[in-house]
């Protein structure tokens, strides 16, 4: 591939070692489609200048992505958190999707220390509806992930699922590769949560992460949880942008970090930056966070998964359907 031209400001993506380790594990060795694959992710990358993405989305409705880093795992890792129910919009597209997963995702690389190459997901699935999730939607975003962000995914944390979650992962998982799909949790009681959290977070975090599920689930859900973008405005509140320590260190001194350093720096949640610069624009409601069914979203005692034969019953409508001439994974993610 010495023919390949290097991407500027994008140097660190090609010509790399870990990048070429990455794109030949997944496709377990094989040297000719590793590097077809490796091709594929440059041009993307040349051709959506991904290090430089936005969200125009989020810029242009606040909260219309919840979807945001929180903090790191005890490995160092990344650790991104969505929650459907603060999401001020009542459908997601690919196109948007993969817009901002593809934003959070390269100024998480960011924060990345030598040897830490992946992350980690936490989604809470209260709120979870087919518009905002859908076995098309999730094809869409899993193919782009495994296509150009190969060997990157740590682990995912599904929680609060209901049986719409079922009936949409039960879809998307034929086409996933079983590596992938492995790496995914699906926990349902608050005690199997505590402890997969207690394994791999801080106390920090773990207690972050249990009060903003928490707050999430009562409805109406309060103004600082719809407007988790802000600062919250009583001093020693939790603070739904992220883990104090991620908060110090990334969000709050963002604009001086901006302004001082000469190499790219971390971008929080793009909501977040036009709060601190004082640009945000005035927030729609969306009554569908207030009329959110609680008995739908919230997780129940048992660490079973729901039966599959209730999933069988969900009728996805077609748009929401995968295509046919959708293919199976055979990348890792």
């Amino acid at each position: 591939m010495k023919d390949v031209q290097p991407i500027e400001g994008d140097e660190d993506f090609f010509p790399n070692d870990s990048t070429i380790v990455r794109y030949l594990k997944s496709r377990d060795w094989n040297v000719d489609e590793a590097e077809k694959m490796l091709r594929n992710t440059i041009e993307f990358r040349r051709r959506t200048n991904v290090i430089d993405i936005d969200c125009r989305w989020c810029h242009e409705r606040p909260g219309f992505h919840t979807m945001r880093q929180v903090g790191f795992d005890e490995s160092g890792r990344p650790v991104i958190y969505s929650n459907f129910r603060q999401a001020a919009t009542h459908r997601y597209s690919a196109e948007d999707s993969i817009t901002h997963v593809s934003y959070i995702i390269e100024n998480a690389k960011l924060t990345m220390k030598p040897g830490i190459s992946t992350w980690v997901f936490v989604v809470d699935c209260s709120g979870m509806s087919l518009p905002l999730c859908n076995p098309k939607l999730g094809y869409g975003v899993t193919q782009t992930l495994a296509d150009h962000y190969p060997e990157r995914l740590g682990m995912v944390i599904c929680l609060n699922h209901n049986t719409v979650f079922h009936a949409v992962w039960k879809a998307i998982k034929v086409f996933v590769h079983r590596n992938t799909a492995s790496k995914v949790n699906l926990v349902r009681s608050m005690s199997k949560v505590k402890e997969l959290f207690h394994e791999y977070f801080s106390d920090e975090l773990t207690n972050w992460l249990l009060d903003e599920i928490k707050l999430n689930k009562k409805g109406p859900l309060c103004d600082s949880q719809q407007r988790f973008w802000e600062r919250p405005a009583k001093k020693g509140s939790h603070d739904p942008r992220g883990c104090p320590s991620y908060v110090a260190e990334y969000v709050d001194n963002y604009l001086e970090k901006k302004e001082t350093s000469n190499q790219r720096v971390h971008r929080p949640f793009p909501t977040m930056i036009d709060s601190l610069s004082g640009k945000c624009c005035k927030v729609q409601s969306n009554s569908s966070r207030d009329e959110a069914s609680l008995s739908d979203v919230s997780g129940t005692s048992s660490d079973c998964e729901l039966d599959s034969d209730k999933a069988d019953d969900i009728e996805i409508p077609d748009e929401f359907k995968i295509d046919n001439s959708a293919v199976k994974q055979i990348s890792v993610s």
